[in-house]
């Protein structure tokens, strides 16, 4: 038997409960079969436990230890945070299973082979017996080969990447002194964690594990620390150290250990290849429960149906590839594709909930009717029965977990719907968004609606969040505004009429602070015509951050810019300032900000969740200052005119840094740091395809306001209620870009008020800005602004996305000059100094590594890596979508962001969130907007935004795994060329410039200062 002339019908490779389950129904039913395991007698390592019923229908209900008549789960602590789930469970007596099984195998004529194998040759398709190599040169035929190797796969083959989850358990058999378990019931799940130190804690709400415990009698009990699924798995050492303190809380004392047991099993991923020539049963044929680990039962099932398969081929004379795709089609058929689809898409959305989400799922899930969980659970439903559980499910959640799981499903929703619908695919992926690209839809949408405009807000009033506050009418206050300031409120008038904004930027850059000493007070000078290693040109937070920093590198380091004081006003989350080490440099901290996000708000705003700081600019720039001179870094006053960089000698690079007043320093390395002022660096060519600038203006006053009426433990970080009526002619296409109050109380008598516009495509002049301000403060009835109690006034001016700075120049960029300003949002300070480290250290390693040119490719690898280039070009798509927004759109916006769950709005503003987290975050506020949201992204996608977002994802995404880099980096052709920096002459245009332009062009349409059209074609509005 098993030669050529007479091969086995089936040849099985492995005698665990797969192989040996199939060989005992394979010779049951008189076919010839050959079992083969290097080690045919040993004890199966793992225990196994299983649902009584379950085995008594497969005729081995005498193989239990033990039966428990009921299982319980424990969610949390508290009353009614238990269920208790009627349905008998067992643990499977591993000896006397195997034991039937063998013996009536034997019986049956199975041979049995001690040995492993080393290859199979299927030969051609038709090939009636595929040849089994194995050690010491033996050769065996059989018509069909079975792989029951479980999780090491031997011999079947996958034609994708196998990418499970894992469910990682460590176990204990032990006799103990007692146990607070009925001993009548088996623990199932216990998810408390109360017993865990401050360090286990914190790791189990991010990869939550429970208790399993069967206990055998008052003093033995199995106990096991068990990881549901995770990817990776949770360690071994980690599961040891949780039971210890779980085993401790519970005063459970160990006597001795009768079995320790380690069990890591691959659940999910991808099936084999099919239809294959190797057959595959068990865990090494995906019958591992994808959401529960579950396989005993399913397995020894499903040898039944794959038996039957390889009989039946065989009576129609199939042989090959044919008889393997007929039994292939067995053991998997389309609902059971798409059964298993469903559990990998719930294995995808497990592994994303916290512990505290894990908790309310499984509250939820074992509430729901026996038929469901239990058939989910032994595999035994239809897709039909699985809609109704999915939609029970979902209906039975708190409304707060509904957002949590739509949002940890929505990034494998594509994959699975593809799966469901192609029911053979077998192309479930883990990866997020998978399949998307290629899913056929269609989005029936309304027609963009339009939006009812208020014309009449005379005696429209913006409701205080504090209503003790003796408040003037409108009128009153603006009668004294327009008097106080010189203008009428209510008019908006064209940019010619207002004060330069160059004026205000001047007036902002100039201003002068007691308590910001002169930098050449404070740091050692650079001497004229010196050598560092480095040159820093930029004193703001970015350039003091990153010379401090590369100087605790070891480096020298010059720094020159104007000695100027940090003029600008930041707010920032507090938790991130704390991350940064930089609490001790905030002035007024916030127990959380206040939002509104339209005229319908609550009068008192949303809290949204979150410490909110105002930076103490001359306590932020001291902290900076003390690092750098802690480490050498040397001071020259002035602004530079050009920067050279020479190649071809020592060093790599020779960077030649020359100033207006005739100064001038040798270094490695330049780096920009000089924020907004873009006057020297190479910027990305000015051409139809570079992303456009957005700007972000705002106008602020500190101001003595007593008794104010914001509540001092509060920021308001948004209040999006408008100050102007809309445009109240329908033929008129004109729309009057919106801006939002943003207010840091310092205590009940004075105030930091500030009137914003988030983005806009034409810059708001600062004075339309202040008239806004103004009008605002008299709807609100607030009329106590007194010229002599205006301690600053502020003119912050930001622009947003634009051209990237030319990564093929030598010089380096960084902060704001490196486009590290959020586009979408303007924040820049936090990104800015978290990434300082990043970038020294990639500087120092590129100066040891080969000099100045090598520094400066690694410095710009490190600031844009594919990875950064893809984040800000859905960033930019972001901005761009922002500055077309209509008023009641980008509240419609607003309303939809601060929906989300908070950990992607919060990571969001934070810069926390990649790539992929940035679409999954797209479709999230896709599923949440309205439909004239989803019509404007939809259609921003098909515009140049669009298309330059889609681009670079593409382009940074397709060449992965290849050694060219995403960024263009300094040619190898820099080690010997020339490259000069002149000051006001950069190859692209600079923002200032750019600014300027689009607002005289504003003016020249018939623009009013503020106001811009949604359409190229339509009629302007004249003033």
């Amino acid at each position: 038997m098993g030669t050529k002339a007479e091969p086995f019908d089936i040849i099985i490779v492995g005698m665990g409960p797969a192989g040996l389950g199939a060989a005992d129904k394979a010779s049951s039913k008189g076919l010839k079969v050959c079992l083969l395991d290097p080690k045919p007698l040993s004890l199966w390592p793992n225990n196994y436990g299983v649902w009584v019923d379950e085995f008594e229908a497969l005729g081995l209900a005498d193989c239990f230890i033990k039966v428990w008549d009921v299982a319980r789960v424990i969610i949390e602590e508290g009353e009614d945070k238990e269920v208790t789930l009627p349905r008998p469970y067992g643990q499977v007596d591993r000896i006397k299973l195997k034991t039937k099984l063998l013996q009536r195998c034997i019986s049956q004529g199975v041979q049995i082979y001690s040995t492993g194998v080393l290859d199979v040759d299927h030969g051609s398709s038709n090939q009636a017996a595929s040849e089994v190599f194995l050690p010491g040169d033996q050769l065996l035929y059989g018509r069909a080969v079975l792989d029951a190797t479980g999780h090491s796969r031997r011999l079947v083959e996958f034609n994708q990447t196998f990418t499970p989850g894992y469910q990682a358990a460590y176990g204990l058999m032990v006799e103990v002194e007692s146990h607070p378990f009925e001993v009548n019931e088996m623990l199932f799940m216990d998810w408390r964690a109360s017993h865990l130190d401050a360090e286990l804690d914190k790791a189990n709400t991010a990869l939550p594990t429970f208790l399993y415990a069967m206990p055998f009698s008052p003093t033995r009990i199995f106990v096991e620390e068990t990881s549901l699924v995770a990817r990776p798995e949770v360690t071994f050492d980690d599961l040891k150290a949780r039971l210890k303190q779980r085993l401790e809380f519970l005063g459970i004392t160990v006597k001795s250990v009768v079995e320790e047991e380690y069990c890591l099993i691959p659940m999910g991923g991808v099936l084999p290849t099919f239809p294959q020539r190797t057959l595959g049963i068990g865990g090494t044929a995906g019958m591992v429960h994808p959401s529960t680990g579950f396989m005993v039962a399913k397995t020894l099932r499903s040898a039944d149906v794959l038996v039957n398969a390889v009989a039946e081929a065989l009576d129609k004379g199939y042989k090959g590839e044919k008889m393997s795709e007929y039994v292939w089609r067995k053991v998997w058929p389309s609902p059971d594709l798409r059964l298993r689809t469903f559990m990998c898409f719930g294995m995808e959305t497990l592994m994303k909930l916290d512990v505290y989400q894990t908790r309310v799922f499984f509250n939820t899930f074992f509430r729901l009717p026996r038929n469901l969980w239990s058939g989910f659970l032994s595999w035994k439903v239809t897709n039909v029965t699985l809609a109704s559980m999915a939609g029970l499910l979902f209906k039975d959640m708190p409304a707060s977990m509904k957002y949590d799981f739509i949002t940890a499903c929505l990034p494998f929703l594509p994959s699975f719907v593809k799966n469901v619908i192609k029911s053979t695919a077998n192309r479930f992926s883990s990866t997020p968004w998978a399949g998307l690209s290629s899913q056929s839809r269609k989005i029936l949408m309304e027609s963009k609606a339009k939006s009812v405009r208020r014309s009449d807000w005379k005696d429209m009033t913006i409701p205080l969040p504090r209503k003790r506050y003796a408040v003037s009418t409108f009128d009153e206050a603006k009668e004294k505004y327009e008097k106080m300031l010189g203008i009428e409120l209510d008019v908006p008038r064209p940019a010619s009429q207002l004060q330069n904004d160059h004026t205000w930027t001047q007036y902002q850059q100039r201003k002068l602070f007691d308590n910001q000493p002169a930098l050449v007070s404070v740091l050692p000078a650079l001497e004229d015509g010196s050598t560092v290693d480095v040159v820093v040109i930029g004193a703001g937070p970015a350039g003091l951050a990153l010379a401090g920093e590369l100087g605790a590198q070891g480096l020298s380091v010059g720094l020159i810019a104007p000695d100027t004081p940090f003029t600008n006003n930041y707010g920032v989350w507090m938790d991130e300032f704390e991350e940064l080490g930089l609490e001790d440099c905030i002035v007024g901290a916030y127990d959380d900000v206040l939002l509104w996000t339209e005229e319908n708000s609550p009068a008192g705003g949303y809290d949204l969740g979150r410490r909110y700081g105002r930076v103490g600019r001359a306590e932020l720039r001291a902290t900076l200052l003390k690092r750098c001179l802690e480490h050498g870094v040397k001071y020259h006053a002035d602004l530079v005119s050009q920067v050279e960089n020479q190649g071809g000698v020592e060093g790599g690079l020779k960077s030649t840094v020359q100033c207006k007043n005739g100064f001038s320093v040798e270094g490695k390395l330049s780096v920009f740091s000089t924020g907004h002022n873009h006057d020297v660096n190479h910027y990305a060519e000015d051409n139809a395809d570079a992303p456009p600038f957005g700007w972000q203006t705002a106008y602020g006053i500190e101001v003595k306001l007593p008794d104010h009426p914001f509540p001092a433990d509060r920021a308001v970080f948004m209040d999006f209620r408008q100050t102007d009526p809309e445009v109240s002619d329908p033929k008129d296409p004109s729309w009057r870009v919106p801006s939002f109050l943003y207010v840091l109380p310092d205590g009940k008598d004075t105030v930091f008020l500030e009137e914003t516009c988030l983005a806009s495509s034409v810059q708001i002049p600062f004075d339309e800005l202040k008239r806004r301000l103004y009008r605002r403060l008299a709807l609100m009835g607030i009329a106590g602004v007194e010229l002599e109690n205006i301690i600053e006034e502020e003119a912050s001016w930001i622009p947003l996305g634009g051209p990237l700075p030319s990564s093929e120049s030598s010089s380096l960029a960084f902060g704001a000059a490196a486009g590290l300003v959020h586009p979408a949002s303007g924040y820049s300070i936090v990104n800015s100094l978290r990434k300082t480290k990043p970038l020294a250290e990639a500087i120092t390693k590129g100066l040891a590594r080969g000099g100045g040119l090598e520094a400066s490719r690694a410095g710009w690898e490190s600031l844009w890596s594919g990875e950064r280039l893809r984040q800000t070009a859905f960033n930019q798509f972001g901005m761009e979508l922002l500055v077309d927004l209509e008023v009641q759109d980008l509240q419609s916006f607003f309303v939809t962001f601060y929906s989300l769950p908070k950990h992607l709005s919060q990571r969001f503003l934070s810069h926390d969130l990649n790539s992929a987290m940035l679409v999954y975050f797209a479709f999230a506020f896709f599923l949440l907007a309205d439909n004239n949201l989803r019509w404007l992204l939809i259609k921003y996608l098909s515009k140049d935004a669009g298309k330059r977002f889609t681009e670079v994802y593409m382009r940074t995404l397709l060449p992965l795994g290849s050694a060219e880099s995403a960024v263009k980096l300094p040619p190898a052709s820099a080690a010997s060329s020339r490259e000069v920096l002149t000051f006001h002459s950069p190859k692209a245009i600079s923002a200032t410039q750019v600014a300027i332009k689009s607002q005289h062009a504003n003016e020249k349409q018939g623009y009013l200062a503020g106001f811009q059209l949604q359409h190229e074609d339509a009629k302007a509005p004249k003033w």
